[in-house]
């Protein structure tokens, strides 16, 4: 009879069994006064026999179980010691929002349903495992998505060398990204800061965001036209560099590599093309710093990047440069926000042939006004084109929002793009777009209502 445990290992029976056994049989014999003497005598050869087997049974079983104790402890030759993972996290996070607007683009009033109203709505993962000694590896995939028809949100792909363009702003990428805002991995430091690579947001366009009221949505919000002076916004084939904060101050430069075009010289876009392009396409470097002390915020930026293609009469691919500044200030009843950009589109003959926003420079103020679980906002907006096309606007917008739960919104926006005779700005929430104007001259202008859920 044997015994059986939990882990699953047999156990032979126990020498005080046997004994038992042994001795019950030997009584059995004895009280059998008819048993013959030679009976009693092979039945203990018999028991003596058995007892010498179950005897060498039991030592084979407690060897081989010393034996699987003693390699149990041994890892396999192809089987590392099990280590122990260090901390990481993995977390999903979004914004969805919707909205329903009624606006007018020169061509009638429209009435329609959106996505992307206060904030663009999206999806992102994000991930990151410490290292050790302050160092951590960090990932981003952040991709927008238009929650009334499901899309991506991402314009129709153009031929060209990459099918790609070096930058990129709003919800839209320039082609058919899954993860259209952002995306990147790399290294972090608490001492020396961090490096990423991937498609990023360059620093000017981070300080676009945060130098008006209205953020990066609603009808009316800066950041959706100051931009248009060649201010670089998500940058492709990019790496970047963040300096860890000091005295309230950090920096940022982000490289990009353009469109990374496999050619040597110039060549068309595509079969056919009148435009044409080089391996420079979109290369360039956008530097930013930002100082944030109590109720106070300045950033300041500049860039250089070049065109990803030139037209004919043009010897080249023209360089965008250009400058930011802005600030903020929280007073308690009222934050205010100011900012200032210049840009400029040039060289390769640029200014003659293709001429747009060859040189500009803008302006925007804009309010926030808290009360109760309530915020009012408005902005005013203005771009000036002193290129020969003279293409100049200006922008307004109001807001009104109400939480109504944590990371839960409501809110109502008006919004109104004011175009010269020669301008067609169009107007564009976080996500939307309320379309091109219908001819130059034209303004555009729009109302919505919607709810902005955080997750």
């Amino acid at each position: 009879m044997t015994n059986t445990n939990l882990t699953g290992y047999t156990r032979p029976p126990r020498k005080s069994t046997l004994g038992a056994l042994l001795g019950a049989t030997m009584l059995m014999t004895q009280s059998s006064a008819f048993a013959a003497d030679s009976d009693i005598d092979e039945l203990r050869r018999e028991l003596a026999a058995q007892q010498l087997v179950i005897d060498r049974l039991v030592a084979a079983q407690e060897a081989e179980r010393t034996a699987g104790k003693k390699t149990a402890t041994v890892p396999a030759i192809d089987q590392a010691p099990a280590t122990v993972s260090p901390p990481s996290s993995l977390s999903i996070y979004g914004v969805a929002d919707v909205n329903v607007a009624r606006s007018d683009s020169g061509f009638g009033q429209k009435t329609t349903i959106g996505s992307g109203g206060m904030t663009a709505s999206r999806l992102g993962i994000k991930g990151e495992r410490q290292l050790g000694g302050g160092l951590k590896a960090i990932g981003v995939a952040e991709a927008g998505v238009q929650l009334n028809s499901g899309g991506a949100g991402n314009s129709a792909v153009v031929p060209g060398i990459n099918d790609t363009n070096a930058s990129s702003g709003g919800q839209n990428g320039t082609g058919s990204q899954l993860f259209s805002r952002q995306i990147y991995a790399g290294l972090a430091s608490t001492q020396v800061g961090s490096f990423t690579i991937g498609r990023q947001y360059s620093g000017s366009y981070g300080i676009a965001s945060n130098s008006n009221a209205m953020g990066t949505g609603f009808f009316g919000y800066s950041g959706s036209f100051l931009p248009l002076v060649g201010m670089p916004t998500r940058l492709n084939n990019s790496i970047a560099y963040f300096t860890p904060t000091i005295q309230g101050v950090t920096g940022q430069l982000v490289y990009t590599a353009g469109s990374e075009n496999n050619t040597n010289s110039d060549v068309p876009t595509s079969a056919g093309a009148s435009t044409k392009t080089n391996d420079k396409a979109g290369r360039g470097y956008d530097l930013s710093a930002v100082y944030l002390k109590g109720n106070f915020y300045a950033g300041a930026s500049t860039w250089l990047v070049y065109n990803t293609s030139y037209a004919v009469g043009e010897t080249g691919l023209a360089r965008k440069t250009g400058w930011q500044a802005s600030v903020s200030y929280d007073f308690g009843v009222v934050r205010l926000f100011a900012t200032g950009v210049q840009g400029r589109i040039g060289g390769e003959n640029y200014a003659a042939v293709t001429k747009s926003l060859s040189k500009s420079s803008g302006w925007s103020v804009s309010a926030a006004v808290p009360f109760s679980k309530s915020k009012l906002l408005a902005t005013y907006s203005s771009l000036d084109d002193e290129s020969a096309l003279n293409r100049d606007g200006k922008l307004f917008g109001v807001a009104y929002v109400y939480q109504l739960y944590a990371n839960t919104n409501l809110y109502a926006a008006w919004g109104k793009q004011d175009n010269n005779r020669n301008a067609s700005y169009s107007l564009a929430d976080g996500g939307d777009l309320v379309g091109n104007a219908a001819k130059p001259g034209a303004d555009a202008n729009g109302t919505m209502a919607g709810v902005n859920i955080a997750f």
